[in-house]
């Protein structure tokens, strides 16, 4: 089988709406919230697509997986530590911004190191890239459990 490229059109998807959240979370700025949600459906449209017609779907579901989990444990001690986000300073929505995409650095860094074949790297990777946009709404379930 033929090496799988880097899912550039995926990252371009996935990159719209979490630009539009990481620009909205420090400022507030309802505009912005209101794009990432318009981008979403293109976010979900190319990950549906790119799950359906690429190989090895399990590694890029696990990858997706591991990675909202490390988000969503990541949110939920920003929570737990600092309390909820209507008392924060500027600086902290850009500390918990940092924190909530950690994961990604993590996952797209040490997930690909456990493929059981050189092919399925790409596809851990590309998994990872689909994570990009639900490590910010990761919060959410956070805020549930807390």
């Amino acid at each position: 089988m033929d090496k799988e490229p880097f899912p550039v059109a995926l990252l371009m998807f996935a990159l719209a709406p979490t630009v539009c959240l990481v620009l909205m979370w420090p400022t507030g700025d309802d505009d912005m919230w209101w794009g990432a949600v318009m981008a979403l459906p293109f976010y979900g449209l190319a990950s549906l697509h790119h799950l359906i017609t690429k190989p090895y779907r399990r590694q890029r579901l696990m990858a997706l997986g591991g990675v909202v989990l490390m988000a969503v444990v990541v949110w939920s001690w920003l929570f737990a530590a600092y309390g909820d986000p209507w008392g924060w300073d500027t600086g902290m929505f850009y500390i918990s911004l940092a924190f909530c995409h950690a994961p990604l650095l993590t996952g797209a860094l040490v997930f690909p190191h456990f493929a059981r074949a050189e092919e399925h790297r790409m596809a851990i990777i590309s998994g990872v890239v689909m994570a990009l946009p639900l490590c910010f709404f990761s919060l959410m379930p956070a805020t549930i459990f807390l």
